[in-house]
């Protein structure tokens, strides 16, 4: 370069920091310089961690050998990660029906610990099928079958005679109702 080129740009460098911004900006860089040196300092020694850090082979390989161990003592094999696998492709349709599960929970929790409509239940329960009357039939049930125990014959008559009680006939029109039901919505 020829000296005329150099004067040339040497003044207008010259003319571009005498702008009032570049002043400005050159002012702030001054001012900000010792924190600048700080932040690089610290950087340079992170950085100087990291090399000595790769360049320890022996570190490297003691950490890698107990990660293996590691991951050794899970004894996880092909068949756990084809799971884990499709358990994630699952995601997707279990979540919305753990929310749901998780509401179900807490609106079964927030009902348990408010006692008012636990009463409210237990009286609507009570009306339909009286409690002290179930339990009763239910003491007396067991009664009578440790009684019968010892009975080792089930005739097919008995049996018979059981079909035509009308309790057993509406159980049965419950559950035959309930299987058309199921069937349907499959």
């Amino acid at each position: 370069m020829d000296t005329t080129q150099k004067q040339s740009t040497m003044d207008d460098v010259i003319q571009e920091l005498e702008k009032k911004e570049q002043v400005d900006a050159l002012y702030y860089l001054v001012q900000k310089l010792p924190d600048f040196v700080s932040r690089v300092q610290k950087l340079d020694d992170k950085l100087d961690f990291i090399e000595n850090v790769i360049e320890d082979k022996q570190s490297l390989s003691t950490i890698s050998n107990e990660i293996e161990e590691k991951i050794e003592n899970l004894h996880i094999n092909q068949e756990h990660l084809t799971s884990l696998l499709e358990l994630m492709h699952l995601l997707p349709k279990l979540v919305p029906l753990l929310k749901k599960a998780d509401e179900v929970s807490q609106f079964v929790n927030d009902f348990l610990n408010d006692t008012a409509s636990v009463e409210y239940a237990l009286k609507g329960i009570n009306d339909i099928i009286p409690l002290d009357k179930a339990v009763k039939v239910i003491k007396e049930t067991n009664e009578q079958y440790k009684q019968n125990d010892n009975t080792v014959n089930f005739s097919l008559y008995g049996m018979y005679r059981l079909l035509k009680d009308p309790t057993i006939q509406k159980g049965f029109r419950y559950l035959e109702s309930f299987l058309e039901v199921a069937d349907k919505e499959k």
